[in-house]
């Protein structure tokens, strides 16, 4: 195996997060007993606010003021120590999660350039002078394999210098958070620390109900009133214009206000309403920010205050924890299940949100303008930038902001703005990702049903809603669809959830979906109007996901969790009647009936992004093996080739719908499987971590048992190994199953190799490289495997599913498919399943007869699949990479 000179290893930091959240926890039960909160020992006393009469169990109304200080003192000392410890944790999980991150990369990285080497230099260790490169330049002679090796060194340098600039970011990270938590310790709980730890999400109103004279001393009774609502607002609005310089009363108003964000937090989370007066005090406080700059339905109300606080003399930290803060109180405001709604926004707030798209002729709106959308657009970014990322709008904010953004893209998008009139695609990201923290807002949005819908609130037609979608999927967004595919990963991650309602609702909403990605939305995505060059070729019309790469890689998570109903479609209904359309979504398999047309077109959307559609070849190749191992376990046929044969064909099928879309742009004929085929080697280095995922997909729609061979490659005790390519010549279809039925017999039963298989065809085999078999940590020679030769316990197999057939030729080829086909006719397996009729079906013959029945199968659904859409298919690769059908 090749080598390289150049390393990567990030410092490490020799502490465990785990200890620290336990030393939490303890300091937490002290709080609790020191409050006589024993039957409490989670700290509920944190989540609302109380008087502190009422947070202390026994009856302390005796006591001194000066008992009930040092009681108060004594509870806030363990409560801080117990959330600085948490911080503290948080910091050095953070560390670990990034070095693992930075590692995992460096390890693909070099993965993908040693697997790239090309033949010639496979044994040698490269460095920044070897091989050289003495040929002619211009020319192929004596450059094409030092040139390439070259190549991989830079680039593998280019990846180590990205890693060493976050590994130094990660580093100083820590540093600053250990004297940060240092600096905490040694000035102890004092308001701005506390409001510190509560902005960072690590305490909530313990230190408020413990202490209120200490910490919101500005309150009356320490109570949250609207009439402090308004008296907060009238101070901040001095201290955001500038007439009031920042100072001690201006954090502790801050510090109430990130209380009451935090707590909303915390009560989305455990599904429980802010109190009544809590919300009355939000209301409140933004209805009289709002007033001196909106009378009578007109002027920018709480809009202006990015303006405002940018003029001011506020640093940039301060205006974006400013601005932060006020973000989180609307987005509580507006959540119907915290006790809010749309309805109690602020108008300004509301115009803002709706712009031309909803609502536009009610009566007191202005009329928008170019200029007027922008300058909303931009405050509204400004609100959403900083907000906790784990709290959520209501459904009505959610489903609006999503609407109008999506909106004003498709009109606005691609407009030319030298004068810098209209939010970048950065400020556009932070309305988007605010917005799409609700998943039942994105539910709506890409199924066009309303999911627990806010009544009362417009959502504008349904066209709005198909030209938002269309808006925000074919924007050329500044990190490729990073921020935006949070519309959309959801349905990957929520389809395997163990809530059934969650689950129900993602299966549900991939139905929907589907119907509208491979129906009226399907003509603009592939055709976006948008231009892209790739190496020579200049497209002026890509799919969306040429541009958009994190979001076609969001699509591709989405094929993967859902993969089993791409597979089991009924391409016949009947003797040749087509289904077509979209189905509903069964809970018991994971499963959405769906037309051959409609898969095929989502999956020629993820043909158009490289890398996307070398990951869905080898998720393919995987659901393909994982199939073949379903049959060998069950005997079954009919529920496992079935399957992969339809999947290969709609593959192909994607694959001269993309070559045919891009033959159209150019003008000239575009070999799509060409294009991607080495991406399909990068990507497979990443296919450990999706087998499980199409494991599951295929556990579930099968309904395999968790005893399953299945099941244990979801859990990683049996390896699937990815292969490149996968192929579609008879022959070939042939030799990937026999060589995933050895890979079977090897990982789960080696002893069956001794009923009968003849040891000469096993030396043939470790002999062409298809084998290794491994004996206490020897590779054995072909030599040393004798005739009396014993398959047990000590032996380890190894089969190389991506052996290169086109290195054998002549009688050794012959010499190796006849090993193969040996090995199988002379080792019998046993399986067993209950057909549909409810029938226990036993079977044990000798694997030959297997291999029939599967690929037999497997080409009858691969060519009605053909047949389907005319034969207007793309072979991929044949065994010796060259195309063929």
């Amino acid at each position: 195996m090749a080598t390289f000179s150049v390393t990567f290893s990030p410092r490490y930091f020799y502490y465990d997060s785990d200890r620290m959240y336990e030393c939490a926890a303890d300091l937490d039960v002290l709080t609790a007993r020191v409050l006589g909160r024993a039957d409490d020992l989670n700290g509920s006393f944190d989540s609302a606010a109380d008087q502190f009469t009422d947070v202390i169990a026994w009856d302390i109304r005796g006591l001194s003021e000066e008992d009930l200080q040092n009681w108060r003192d004594a509870a806030v000392s363990v409560t801080y120590a117990a959330v600085v410890a948490e911080m503290w944790a948080d910091t050095v999980k953070a560390f670990h999660s990034e070095r693992d991150a930075q590692i995992s990369t460096w390890d693909g990285a070099l993965a993908e350039k040693v697997g790239s080497v090309p033949s010639k230099y496979q044994d040698a260790h490269i460095t920044s002078s070897y091989p050289q490169v003495d040929g002619w330049w211009f020319t192929d002679w004596g450059t094409g394999d030092e040139q390439r090796c070259r190549t991989l060194y830079d680039e593998l340098v280019t990846v180590q210098e990205g890693l060493i600039t976050r590994e130094q970011t990660n580093w100083q990270n820590l540093q600053d958070g250990a004297d940060e938590v240092r600096t905490m310790l040694e000035q102890g709980p004092t308001p701005e620390n506390v409001r510190t730890l509560m902005a960072a999400g690590n305490a909530g109103w313990a230190f408020l109900n413990i202490d209120p004279a200490r910490y919101a001393s500005l309150i009356e009774d320490s109570e949250l009133t609207p009439e402090n609502a308004e008296e907060f607002a009238d101070e901040l609005n001095a201290y955001w214009s500038g007439d009031r310089p920042l100072d001690d009363r201006y954090h502790e108003i801050m510090l109430v206000l990130s209380v009451v964000g935090g707590n909303a937090r915390q009560n989305q989370q455990n599904g429980t309403p802010l109190s009544d007066r809590e919300m009355d005090f939000l209301e409140a406080f933004y209805a009289h920010l709002e007033e001196p700059y909106f009378r009578d339905g007109v002027g920018g109300g709480i809009m202006v205050y990015p303006d405002l606080m940018a003029e001011s003399d506020m640093s940039e930290e301060e205006r974006e924890e400013a601005l932060g803060t006020l973000g989180d109180g609307l987005l509580a405001l507006s959540d119907p299940d915290l006790g809010g709604g749309y309805d109690m926004l602020p108008q300004s707030f509301v115009n803002a949100v709706e712009g031309p798209w909803i609502n536009a002729g009610s009566e007191g709106r202005v009329p928008s303008t170019p200029v007027g959308m922008g300058m909303d657009m931009k405050a509204l970014s400004a609100f959403l930038a900083h907000t906790d990322e784990d709290l959520e709008g209501g459904y009505g904010l959610s489903t609006n902001l999503q609407l109008s953004t999506g909106a004003f893209l498709d009109a606005w998008g691609d407009v030319p703005d030298p004068d810098g009139v209209m939010p970048d695609s950065e400020q556009l990201s932070h309305i988007l990702g605010a917005a799409t923290r609700n998943e039942d807002a994105n539910y709506y949005m890409l199924t066009g049903d309303h999911l627990n819908e806010e009544p009362g609130v417009d959502y504008g037609d349904k066209d709005l809603r198909i030209q938002a979608l269309d808006g925000t999927l074919t924007y050329e967004w500044h990190d490729h669809g990073h921020t935006a595919r949070q519309l959309t990963d959801w349905l990957a991650e929520d389809i395997h959830s163990e809530d059934a309602e969650v689950r129900q609702r993602a299966g549900d909403a991939f139905a929907g979906f589907m119907e509208t990605v491979t129906g009226e939305l399907h003509g603009s995505l592939v055709n976006t109007g948008v231009d892209v060059t790739e190496g020579d070729n200049e497209y002026s019309d890509a799919s969306f996901t040429q541009f958009n790469g994190e979001l076609a890689d969001s699509f591709a998570d989405i094929f993967d969790a859902h993969i089993y109903s791409f597979a089991k479609g009924d391409v016949l209904d009947g003797a040749d009647q087509v289904n077509e359309g979209i189905g509903e979504f069964d809970p018991d398999k994971n499963f959405v009936n769906m037309g051959a047309t409609e898969r095929a077109q989502y999956m020629q959307l993820l043909m158009g992004n490289d890398e996307t559609a070398g990951h869905v070849v080898n998720s393919v190749d995987a659901y393909q093996q994982i199939e073949a191992i379903a049959f060998l376990e069950t005997g079954n046929e009919s529920i496992s080739a079935r399957g992969a044969g339809q999947l290969q064909a709609l593959l192909e099928r994607a694959l001269w719908l993309e070559s045919d879309n891009r033959s159209a742009d150019l003008g000239e004929q575009v070999e799509r499987k060409t294009q991607i085929a080495e991406f399909v080697v990068g990507e497979a280095a990443g296919l450990s971590e999706k087998i499980p995922v199409v494991g599951t997909a295929v556990s579930m729609g099968l309904e395999l048992g968790q005893d399953s061979i299945v099941n244990a490659i979801i859990d990683g005790e049996y390896t699937v190994s990815p292969r490149f390519p996968i192929y579609t010549s008879d022959d070939s279809i042939v030799r990937n199953f026999q060589m995933t039925t050895l890979d079977y017999l090897s990982q789960n039963n080696p002893e069956a190799f001794n009923d009968g298989a003849q040891r000469g065809d096993f030396r043939t085999l470790v002999d062409s490289g298809a084998m290794n078999i491994e004996v206490d940590g020897k590779i054995l020679d072909p030599s040393e495997i004798g005739n009396e030769f014993t398959f047990d316990q000590n032996v380890e197999i190894s089969i190389n599913q991506d052996i290169d057939w086109s290195q054998l030729v002549g009688d050794d080829r012959a010499a190796v498919y006849d090993a193969l086909s040996n090995v199988l006719e002379k080792t019998e397996i046993h399986s067993e399943y209950t057909d549909e009729y409810g029938e226990k079906i036993e079977r044990n013959a000798p694997l030959g007869d297997w291999e029939g029945q599967f690929t037999e199968e497997y080409l009858e659904y691969y060519n009605q699949t053909r047949l389907h859409f005319n034969d207007e298919l793309e072979g991929l690769w044949d065994s010796g990479g060259n195309s063929g059908n």
